[in-house]
This record gives C-alpha cells, sequence and structure tokens, in this order.
C-alpha cells in the first residue's frame, strides 16, 4: 500500500493493482495459514523461532513450494493478462517466488522487484528470476549475497513507509487536533497492527511512575484491547489517550517522544523515521528477533524484555534529556524517511 501510494504520489495517472497474494491465488488457505501463524506466536513463538530462515526448512519445502506454484500459475496468468503490468513489486515471499517461477517457466521478461520489509532477509525470498531486490540496510544486502543473489541486484532503499510520514506536523496542532497535553513529555505503545503484546501490563506499570508524562495506546485491531483501556481509563492517574486501528500514526509519532512496541519492520521503520527514542520489548522469535539484533548492534533502539526494565528506560530517557536526543539522533540517522519514494524511482527507472 505504501509503494502504490508513493507511485500515484508521483505520477496520479499510474495504474496500479494492489493485492494480497495469498488472499488472493487461496482464500480459503489464507485464513488457515493465518490462524495457524497467530497460534504459533501467541503460544509457541519458540517453534516460530526455530524453523524461521532454517535452510534445512527452506529446502525441505521447495518442492511443496513450487508444486503450489505451478498449480496458481493459470490464475496468475488471467491476473496478467487482464492488467498488463510493466512491473511487478512484491512485499512478500510467497508472491514474489510465485512471479519468479512463472517468469523462468515463460520466459517473461516483466521485471520482478523482491521488497524485503524486514532488516534479515530470508531464504524463501531468492529466485534467480527477481530482477532487483530492495533491502533496508547494509548487513541485509550481504545476508542475500551469502545465500547467493548478485550483489548488483540488491539495492539499499529501506523499508517502505507512508508518504505522509515526510510532513512534519507542529505540536501545537496535533495537541488541538487530538486533545494531547501539548507541554507534556509523551510515551507511545503499539503492539503493531494486530495489538500484540503485553501493553496492559506496560500501562499500568508507567503508570505508577513518579515522572510526569502523558501515556497514548494505539490498539490496531484488537478490539479486546481497546474496550479494556476505555474501561479502566478512569483508574489511570496519568493522561491516557486510547485509539484503535487509525491511518494517522505519523501525526501521533511527531508529538511523542517515547516508542513501545515490538520489532515489526514497518513499525521500527517509522519510529527511525521520525527520529524516536525506541523501546522494543517482545520481538517474535525469527523476524522481530532479527530486527531488533540489526539495531542494537547500530544503538538505535533499547530492548526490555520485562516490564521492570521498560520502566527503567522510560525513567532514564525522561529523566536525561541528553540521552534521549542521542537516541533520537541516532534514529534518525539510520532511516529510510523516503524510501517508497526511492523504491518508485527503481520502478520507473526498471520501466522506462
Amino acid at each position: 500500500h505504501n509503494v502504490k501510494e508513493a507511485l500515484l504520489y508521483k505520477n496520479p495517472q499510474t495504474q496500479v493493482s494492489s493485492l494480497n497474494g495469498l488472499g488472493y491465488f487461496y482464500p480459503l488457505s489464507e485464513r488457515v495459514v493465518n490462524s495457524l501463524y497467530m497460534t504459533t506466536i501467541k503460544h509457541f513463538p519458540f517453534l516460530w523461532g526455530k524453523a524461521y530462515d532454517r535452510k534445512k526448512v527452506v529446502a525441505s519445502l521447495a518442492p511443496l513450494r513450487k508444486f503450489v506454484n505451478v498449480l496458481t500459475f493459470r490464475k496468475l496468468e488471467s491476473l496478467i493478462e487482464r492488467n498488463k503490468p510493466d512491473c511487478f513489486v512484491a512485499t512478500q515471499a510467497f508472491p514474489c517466488g510465485l512471479v519468479a517461477d512463472f517468469k523462468k517457466r515463460f520466459g517473461l521478461a516483466t521485471p520482478l522487484i523482491g521488497v524485503a520489509t524486514d532488516y534479515h532477509p530470508h531464504r524463501f525470498w531468492v529466485h534467480p528470476c527477481v530482477d532487483r531486490y530492495v533491502v533496508a540496510c547494509s548487513k541485509a544486502k550481504e545476508v542475500l549475497v551469502r545465500v547467493g543473489v548478485e550483489e548488483s541486484k540488491i539495492q539499499i532503499l529501506g523499508i517502505p513507509i507512508s508518504v505522509k510520514f515526510l510532513t512534519t506536523y507542529p505540536r501545537d496542532q496535533i495537541s488541538e487536533e487530538l486533545g494531547f497535553v501539548r507541554d507534556l513529555n509523551s510515551v507511545l505503545l503499539m503492539g503493531g497492527g494486530l495489538g500484540i503484546g503485553p501493553i496492559k501490563q506496560i500501562s499500568q506499570r508507567l503508570d505508577k511512575l513518579k515522572c510526569d508524562f502523558q501515556i497514548i495506546v494505539i490498539c490496531g485491531k484488537n478490539k479486546n484491547l481497546y474496550q479494556w483501556f476505555l474501561r479502566e481509563k478512569k483508574n489511570f492517574k496519568k493522561p491516557l489517550f486510547v485509539f484503535e486501528h487509525i491511518d494517522f500514526v505519523y501525526k501521533i509519532m511527531d508529538f511523542v517522544d517515547i516508542i513501545i512496541t515490538k520489532g515489526g519492520g514497518i513499525t521500527i521503520s517509522e519510529a527511525l523515521a521520525k527520529g524516536l527514542s525506541i523501546i522494543v520489548t517482545s520481538p517474535i522469535p525469527g523476524q522481530e528477533e532479527k530486527n531488533v539484533e540489526y539495531l542494537l548492534e547500530k544503538e538505535a533502539i533499547l530492548r526490555a524484555d520485562t516490564t521492570f526494565e521498560i520502566e527503567e528506560m522510560v525513567e532514564k530517557l525522561l529523566n536525561d534529556q541528553k540521552f534521549m536526543y542521542s537516541m533520537k539522533e541516532k534514529a534518525k540517522s539510520i532511516s529510510f524517511i523516503d524510501s517508497s519514494l526511492r523504491i518508485v524511482d527503481l520502478v520507473l527507472e526498471l520501466t522506462s
């Protein structure tokens, strides 16, 4: 969606078809896959971590993936005939592999760009018929080179975030629009689009801290979490602001000082672009753990594995403005605020 938005931002006349690969080709299977994934990361995250990007796992699943892709070719061919695309952009490995296999089987010359949305691309991305890879950092490029991707095919352009992040909104405007306390420090709690993680417990522990600040919570699509906050809001001593799934997180990130979140590639990239002090907690083993490892190496985030550690970090950041400023500067220094526009430039280059 962010790449599509950027394409239309550059040229409103561009015709862009955006679809969820798994949901489009296998709508019933998608529900099963999503359910299994959610159950695994909630209750058995160590299993996901053990299977993630393992060479043996990827190799054992390769015949099944090729078989499934061949079964999908007719539906993909129909989609291509209807849209006659000048370029494919895949932000997930399944559709990337599907199109790559199709290109190989039928000699299709239409360029395919694989856009990795985490800081560590896994082996399922790798295919000789992918024309370009977009990655977030030099370490991600090294990972792909090690597994056989030609270095010339890889470009470091960042993880695609919305072009709305290019605009900076003044604190006065945001506080007036959303009701925040203008001159009070702010801590933002997020659990990704699905509102996963110990957000209730963190918010309650933060409310007991002596330093003054306001708490802003984005619950995403987690309706139960949102309803809980609405019920409990009266019991919080600190100013508390709660939102469901919203499309103006870029405004809130312009206002807040600290974000406490999971290790998802998109959310982290947005927070880096806005120069926030970032505390990551409860990263999912696998892709999010890899994101956290890289960002800790760059000293661009803090990691807290317990609510007690989160309390300590928030208190330190709020009481040490120099430390908070240094965290914000490190975040900005490795960010790509115009990542989606850079990817669009690549699309236009390959289709010119």
